[in-house]
């Protein structure tokens, strides 16, 4: 008996071991078939992203990044439409605004797509302050454009505010969350930079409601992945604005070398019949004894002269004067025009606002050429005021100096009624005033003066209305008459 209740036993025990044994067996299937219906999930959504994501990089190389013809700041806000639309279509951020800096370098919004007015205010401050680190200024509040991100396209990641001032409701789970992080309102900046650093504008999305966000799992890798083809874009961008820029540059270098060859040849012809024409004027005004012929010949005279002033630009605009090689502090020629200038522009209702960095260096060349070009600009924008009548905000003309490694940046700008052409505006004889009130060379010839010192200048419309010259002077270089490419080139002919 005690050897069947000891067989029994070992019977049930068996049994027992085979029921749990069975029971394992199928939890481990069980296991298997949820990690391979996982496995099987996530290679189905890794296929989904690589494809969303090929099909948001055949969308960027299809986009259209270049601007035509006509207004500048027009065509800048037509292409951030086409790409801030792109972006919201094709990438996993809904919420998409470009920035770019306008004449005066400072930033706007050229357009946005799911952005409220809140985040463009904080964009837009922190544009502001991103522009005041480059020239140099030492903030308080991190832009995020130091270290790595200063010459490359790589992406990073900026605070625009704590959730309270965006909405309340999010506001209240972010502080009720774990995570500190969440109290803020982040952004992701992808700069638009020329290869020398300068920024030119930036791409920024936020990344709160876009599916990089739907998980906390992964998120600052799915974040990576997913800025990565905007920084491509980024980067295609300020590569064609360049492009763009240098194109006008060397079209209008060319350009003004050919007038400047038409202007030599007609001042070379004019020459030796003015004179000519001065001699016998002063001879029939001293040998003539009848007081309206004296009259008449001290009105060829008077003309006369006016003609051979303008032969004398028509010359030095064709073969630039040798300039002087001396340290030059634009803030110096500034503040003497300011001080000259301020009273009458203030009984005229006009506010004279100058503006400049820490610190200035000095430039090298002509100091009294270039003053020249500072007077000249200040009277033409004092002129496009006068024309442009009054307003309620009243009028202001604004110059402004800053600096870079490599350059001194000198922008005049006023709220007058803008440029007609901008393009043409450096043109020898071209004028948009009645017959008698200027002869269009003025501006040419701050055109000659500050190429002769290694510089560019350009003229831009602002918006909604005024208009700016930038004037960009070279620092510490050695200047001398034959540094102007184009006007060597001309002379060899």
């Amino acid at each position: 008996m005690m050897v069947a209740a000891w067989l029994g036993l070992s019977v049930g025990g068996f049994q027992a071991v085979d029921h749990w044994a069975c029971l394992l067996a199928m939890a481990g299937l069980a296991g298997m078939g949820w990690q391979m219906r996982r496995r099987a999930t996530h290679q189905r959504i890794e296929r989904m992203r690589e494809r969303r994501l090929r099909e948001e990089l055949e969308g960027y190389a299809r986009l259209d990044v270049r601007t035509g013809a006509g207004d500048p700041v027009a065509q800048a806000r037509a292409l951030a439409k086409r790409v801030c639309r792109t972006i919201a279509d094709l990438s996993a951020f809904p919420k998409v605004a470009m920035l770019l800096r306008d004449a005066e370098g400072r930033m706007y919004c050229a357009s946005s797509a799911g952005v409220d007015d809140l985040t463009v205010r904080a964009l837009l401050a922190w544009g502001e302050s991103a522009v005041e680190e480059e020239r140099g200024a030492r903030l308080r509040t991190k832009t995020g454009m130091k270290g790595g991100a200063k010459k490359h396209p790589k992406s990073f990641s900026i605070q625009l505010g704590e959730w309270t001032k965006f909405d309340p409701e999010v506001a209240a789970w972010a502080l009720s969350g774990k995570k500190e992080r969440r109290r803020w309102r982040r952004g992701m900046v992808a700069p638009i930079r020329m290869h020398d650093g300068h920024l030119l504008g930036a791409m920024v999305v936020c990344s709160d409601g876009s599916r990089a966000d739907r998980n906390d799992g992964g998120y600052a890798q799915r974040l990576e992945v997913a800025i990565g083809p905007i920084e491509l874009l980024a980067g295609r961008l300020a590569m064609s604005m360049e492009s763009r820029l240098m194109s006008e540059r060397l079209l209008r270098a060319e350009k003004l070398a050919g007038l400047g060859q038409l202007a030599g040849g007609v001042a070379h012809a004019l020459n030796n019949p003015l004179t000519a024409v001065l001699g016998f004027a002063e001879l029939i005004a001293e040998s003539s004894h009848e007081e309206s012929v004296r009259k008449d010949a001290d009105t060829i005279r008077t003309e006369a002269l006016r003609m051979r002033d303008t032969v004398q630009r028509l010359t030095e605009f064709w073969r630039p004067p040798v300039v002087v090689n001396e340290a030059v502090e634009m803030v110096t020629i500034l503040d003497e025009l300011g001080a000259a200038c301020r009273a009458t522009l203030e009984q005229r209702g006009v506010e004279l606002v100058i503006t400049s960095d820490e610190g200035m260096p000095a430039v090298r060349g002509s100091g009294e050429r270039l003053k020249q070009v500072m007077e000249h600009l200040l009277n033409n924008a004092a002129q496009a005021i006068e024309d442009a009548g009054e307003r309620e905000d009243g009028h202001a003309i604004r110059i402004t100096l800053s600096h870079d490694e490599t350059s001194v940046n000198v922008i005049v700008s006023d709220t007058g009624t803008g440029f007609q052409e901008p393009g043409r505006v450096f043109d020898p004889f071209y004028t948009t005033r009645e017959p008698g009130d200027g002869d269009g060379m003025g501006l040419s010839m701050c055109y000659g003066i500050v190429r002769e010192h290694g510089g560019e200048i350009s003229a831009f419309n602002l918006h909604p209305h005024g208009a700016a010259v930038v004037v960009e002077l070279p620092v510490s270089t050695v200047v001398s008459g034959e540094s102007l490419p184009e006007m060597e080139h001309a002379r060899v002919a």
